[in-house]
C-alpha cells in the first residue's frame, strides 16, 4: 500500500482527541458568534425603524406648517412614510387637532412598539417603545402677525 493513500488507514487516538476538542471549541464559539450576529441584526433593525419614525414625524409636521393644510393630510403623510418603511401599529397624534389661520405651531407625535416592528423575535429590545415628537413653527410667522406689526420673527427675511 502506498504511504499516501488514506483508505484503510487507522486514525490514531491522538487525532480523535483533537477532533473532539475542535467540536467542543466550535460549539462554544458558534453560540457566542451567532448571539452577536443576531444582536447586530436586532440593533440594526431598531435603528432603522427608529429613524423611520423620526423622519415620518418631521415630514408630516412639515406638511402641517404649510398654510391651508389639514390634520388628515398630516396623518396621511406620516402613514405614507411609515408604510413605505415597514413600521406597523403606530399611533399618530397631531396637535392642534384642527388648523386655523392663527395656528402658529404644529406638533406630530408618533409612538409604536419595537416588538411589533422587529424582523426577528426581539431578545434585547422587546419592551422598547419608539417615540418621536416634532414641533415646527408656522412656515411664515409674518402670516400670523397683524398687518403693520411685522417684525421680531426670529430674523426671517421678511423682517428686513
Amino acid at each position: 500500500m502506498n504511504s499516501r493513500e488514506t483508505t484503510g488507514r487507522r486514525v490514531s487516538p491522538k487525532c480523535v482527541r483533537r477532533l473532539g476538542a475542535f467540536t467542543i471549541d466550535f460549539a462554544i464559539c458558534s453560540g457566542v458568534f451567532f448571539t452577536i450576529l443576531l444582536a447586530g441584526f436586532e440593533f440594526a433593525r431598531f435603528m432603522y425603524a427608529r429613524h423611520s419614525v423620526e423622519q415620518a414625524a418631521y415630514e408630516s409636521a412639515r406638511v402641517g406648517i404649510v398654510p391651508g393644510k389639514t390634520v388628515a393630510e398630516v396623518t396621511a403623510k406620516a402613514n405614507q412614510i411609515l408604510n413605505a418603511t415597514g413600521v406597523r401599529n403606530a399611533t399618530i397624534t397631531v396637535t392642534p387637532t384642527t388648523f386655523t389661520t392663527s395656528t402658529s405651531t404644529v406638533t406630530v407625535e408618533i409612538r409604536c412598539k419595537y416588538s411589533d416592528n422587529s424582523w426577528l423575535k426581539p431578545m434585547f429590545l422587546a419592551n422598547t417603545d419608539m417615540l418621536s415628537s416634532m414641533t415646527l413653527d408656522h412656515e411664515n410667522k409674518a402670516y400670523l402677525v397683524a398687518a403693520g406689526t411685522v417684525g421680531n420673527n426670529n430674523n426671517e427675511p421678511i423682517d428686513q
